[in-house]
């Protein structure tokens, strides 16, 4: 029926749930490996395996080692329908890098984070985080959607004033809001807009392009948010780049009513350096774009379960992603019942239900030219860098 996990492997995830409330306080350490005791559930899951759709004739076939053969920096962005296994596959793919030589980052733009539950180990504070128990550095970075909130509020309040009216200030705007702060609306212009989570992730991937700390990984896994918050994240900078463009068009439209203004009430407002910061975010927006669509350094792996909705929802996700132009090769499918000799009723009716899903795939228009691989269900949670490494072995090879 389902793969069983070996007994070392339940003892690690017992003492894990006992050590849960102390997480916070220290990291959960855990043997580095075992490998012979993982052999029986590495036998049924290569059973499963064969058993995994065939990608369509032609299709380029695609493993661990292209994955790792490269020495420049790749990304990989692992998403899907919420509740797929994102998180397990997308930790299992780091610590299969790091433990390959490949110094590793991966990130959770998730705003309801499970990479420290994923790994066992406390990785909150929205900072860089070293992971326990690999090869080559393995760090995480939880990004903190609510700290971001804050600092939005407050991080450029300078005597009083907001950052916002500031900005305004320097497109030749202030006027309007000082208008807004006598009509006690004033606090709008501190809102943190919608959308804030993903241009915080945004800002992260400049922060991964530009900034010296982050030269050292040459290896960068997202384990992103369900599939409406990530189709919002890769066209961000799109909308971004228009919207900027618009607004320095506007800018240059009012320039000569603004500058009469500042005669009369005799304001010196430095309009070209707000002008040159926009055009410099609106350079940096590029540079994600041209990231994202990058086939030889990104790639986004789409992560799904045998259900005919979970499918489906992955069929529209590839369409979505091919719109934005986003390379996508990959297809994993978590969660699959291993062969059986001896099937209860349950299990028949579902394994039914699966094989009906997976021939979904192998004529489905948007998934059938994709490397399949698949993940087999086991009867534990994939916890900790042994769980973690061991899952890796089985779906990225």
């Amino acid at each position: 029926m389902l793969a069983t996990a070996p007994p070392h492997l339940h003892a690690a995830a017992h003492r894990l749930s006992l050590a849960a409330p102390a997480r916070a306080a220290r990291s959960a350490r855990l043997p580095l490996r075992r490998p012979l005791r993982y052999a029986p559930l590495r036998l049924r899951a290569s059973a499963a395996a064969e058993a995994a759709p065939s990608a369509k004739e032609g299709a380029e076939e695609l493993g661990f080692e292209e994955m790792v053969a490269r020495t420049t920096r790749r990304y990989y962005m692992l998403g899907g329908k919420g509740g797929v296994g994102k998180t397990s596959c997308a930790a299992s793919l780091a610590v299969r890098f790091a433990n390959s030589g490949h110094p590793t980052l991966v990130v959770s733009t998730d705003p309801a984070h499970s990479l420290s539950d994923s790994f066992a180990q406390d990785l909150t504070g929205g900072a860089l985080a070293p992971v326990e128990g690999t090869d080559s550095p393995l760090f995480a970075l939880e990004i903190n959607p609510e700290k971001s909130r804050e600092e939005f509020r407050t991080i450029n309040q300078k005597n009083g004033g907001t950052g916002v009216k500031d900005f305004m200030d320097g497109m030749g705007l202030g006027i309007l809001a000082d208008q807004l702060g006598e009509l006690k609306l004033g606090e709008l212009l501190d809102t943190p807009p919608p959308g804030l989570d993903e241009a915080i992730a945004i800002s992260k991937v400049i922060q991964f392009l530009e900034a010296p700390e982050y030269s050292m990984f040459s290896r960068i896994v997202f384990d992103t948010a369900p599939t409406g918050h990530t189709l919002r994240l890769l066209s961000l900078p799109d909308f971004l780049d228009a919207s900027i463009g618009k607004i320095l068009k506007l800018r240059s439209k009012i320039a000569s009513a603004t500058s009469a203004i500042k005669s009369v009430f005799g304001q010196e407002v430095q309009q070209q350096d707000a002008a040159n910061k926009l055009e410099q975010l609106r350079e940096r927006m590029v540079k994600v774009r041209e990231l994202f669509r990058d086939t030889e350094s990104t790639e986004f792996i789409i992560v799904t379960i045998p259900t005919v909705m979970a499918i489906s929802e992955s069929a529209r996700l590839h369409s979505s992603l091919q719109k934005e132009s986003v390379p996508v090769r990959r297809l994993i499918v978590n969660q699959v019942l291993p062969p059986s000799s001896s099937d209860c009723k349950f299990c028949a009716i579902k394994r039914k239900d699966q094989a009906r899903a997976l021939d979904m795939i192998k004529s489905d228009p948007e998934l059938m030219g994709l490397n399949i691989m698949q993940a087999p269900l086991v009867d534990m949670e994939i916890r900790g860098v042994p769980a973690l490494k061991f899952l890796g072995d089985i779906v990225w090879k």
